[in-house]
């Protein structure tokens, strides 16, 4: 049960990480040549790595989803009672909403995110090297 859990929260911990790259990290990354005297946070260059894998992996999906968008275009939207119903302006409303209400607060949760991931990496490296130090004024000293 706990190895369960634990796959559940691997799991939806690298899709956030992966939304959060996509949706806010990776628009707010310039390219290095435009960066001439920044001074960038050491995750600026594992950021910008992770986002040429995030678009390298999307241009490889990409083909799937127009081929998706073109089965439910044939075979879903063009049915006579989603028409009805008009499913499709249905959809297209809750998309409205959600951009509306959702994504701000997802935005929140980013910036959040941003900020917590650059502290924990501060703190790790601090007590990394704190670390690195005991080790070798220890294997100095024998």
């Amino acid at each position: 049960m706990v190895f369960l859990n634990l796959k559940t929260f691997l799991f939806s911990f690298i899709v956030f990480y992966t939304t959060y790259l996509y949706n806010y990290k990776c628009p707010t990354l310039s390219p290095l040549e435009k960066v001439e005297n920044k001074v960038l946070h050491p995750l600026s260059t594992q950021h910008s790595t992770l986002c040429e894998l995030l678009h390298g992996g999307l241009d490889k999906v990409d083909p799937y989803y127009i081929q998706l968008n073109q089965f439910l275009d044939n075979n879903i939207r063009s049915q006579p009672i989603v028409k009805q119903w008009e499913l499709c302006a249905k959809v297209e409303a809750t998309k409205s909403h959600l951009k509306q209400h959702v994504y701000p607060l997802l935005h929140q949760l980013y910036e959040f995110t941003d900020v917590a991931e650059t502290r924990i990496y501060d703190e790790l490296n601090h007590y990394y090297l704190q670390a690195e130090q005991f080790v070798y004024g220890k294997l100095k000293q024998d």
